[in-house]
């Protein structure tokens, strides 16, 4: 199995300080929390290699590109704090470059998140989980998928999520988005206008796959 966490992307990073407002990290941790507990995110020496896995981000405000994501390797940590986000202020899919500042290097699925807010400026927040529920029946529950043979964190994974969610946008698909990655073991992602309709979203569809799941060992 591919090690989890790797940063594939070229980074030009600055050692910054990032400042976020108490109402910000206040809605970052109720999302990553909820997802800690149903077990999508966080860190489990059971589980890939003993690596954190998920990740959440949402934009810096709400008329620009540039976005606040959780800093890579920290699915161990009890909560958010400043110093475990780093801000993303540019990135080129055609290069597979980002640049970034923070006290901590960010994800290493950062770009996902940044295609996805160029994609629309409906899109407020993303928050990509692990599931082995959810992406072992996606296909039966009617969800969009990137193809198996596309790795997380690649120039390539970037342009199939950028082609995926145009797609399912000029398909008049409503907000949250919510995809499987085939390549990347039970990574599933939701894009959508906050970090409530993301956490929502996957919650039920944790629900729904469960219930198929009962309903095939019946």
């Amino acid at each position: 199995m591919e090690q989890e966490g790797v940063i594939k992307y070229s980074l030009d990073f600055q050692q910054q300080a990032v400042s976020v407002n108490d109402k910000v990290l206040r809605d970052m941790n109720a999302c990553r929390s909820l997802m800690i507990d149903h077990g999508l995110l966080g860190q489990d020496e059971s589980r890939y290699g003993g690596y954190g896995f998920g990740n959440i981000s949402r934009r810096s405000t709400a008329a620009n590109t540039t976005f606040l994501i959780t800093g890579s390797q920290t699915g161990h940590l009890h909560s958010l704090s400043n110093a475990s986000l780093s801000c993303i202020t540019a990135m080129n899919i055609e290069q597979h470059t980002l640049r970034a500042y923070g006290d901590i290097e960010p994800s290493s699925e950062s770009m996902t998140h940044g295609v996805l807010y160029q994609q629309s400026a409906a899109i407020q927040a993303v928050v990509h989980v692990h599931s082995p529920d959810i992406w072992r029946y996606g296909e039966a529950l009617g969800l969009a998928s990137i193809a198996e043979e596309i790795p997380y964190g690649t120039a390539e994974m970037a342009c199939a999520v950028k082609q995926l969610s145009s797609a399912l946008m000029l398909s008049k698909i409503p907000l949250p988005l919510l995809f499987v990655m085939k390549g990347h073991e039970d990574g599933v992602v939701a894009a959508g206008s906050s970090l409530a309709q993301c956490t929502h979203s996957l919650l039920d569809t944790l629900q729904r796959s469960k219930q198929w799941s009962n309903t095939l060992t019946k």
